[in-house]
């Protein structure tokens, strides 16, 4: 069995470059798949027929120049942005939303982006279904939102909407 094993290291190889590239899809960090490339050049030293200790040399090589050449670059480039760019609900107040339910203090709809959200008046004013609002915070799963101003064309008049 050993025996088989030696001669045949390149299973050995292939098996840990499957392994670790199936662990860096769960834990998405690029530790594993730096390992994964260090394991598939451990493979290609054994399929040119290299001796055992050419291919953990191999391994150890390629797996530490990827830790420390390529992960930083390619982490640098995953996370482009400046470090105080907003995302997700961070970035939510300011945004305009339509309101779906009539909207008071302590209930109501509002839908943004095609998502539903359950929505509270800022104010306490009841803004009518059909008019845009604006989110002046998210509290949990919900939008604290206040009436938009608009402008009412036919008559001239700029303000909040009728009804508010």
């Amino acid at each position: 069995m050993f025996e088989w094993v030696g001669d045949n290291l390149w299973v050995l190889w292939l098996s840990l470059a499957v392994v670790f590239a199936v662990v860096e899809t769960m834990v998405l960090d690029l530790v594993f798949l730096m390992l994964a490339a260090g394991s598939a050049a451990a493979l290609a030293t054994a399929l040119v027929g290299g001796e055992a200790w050419l291919q953990i040399v191999m391994f150890a090589g390629v797996s530490l120049l990827m830790l420390a050449a390529v992960r930083p670059t390619a982490l640098k480039h995953l996370k482009k942005g400046t470090a105080d760019q907003l995302t997700n609900v961070d970035s939510m107040p300011g945004r305009t939303v339509v309101v779906l339910e009539d909207t008071g203090s302590t209930a109501g709809l509002a839908k943004i982006d095609g998502e539903t959200w359950t929505a509270r008046s800022a104010t306490g004013v009841t803004i009518p279904a059909g008019n845009e609002a604006e989110i002046d915070e998210v509290d949990g799963a919900t939008l604290i939102i206040h009436p938009k101003a608009a402008i009412d064309w036919d008559s001239g008049t700029a303000g909040l909407p009728e009804g508010t």
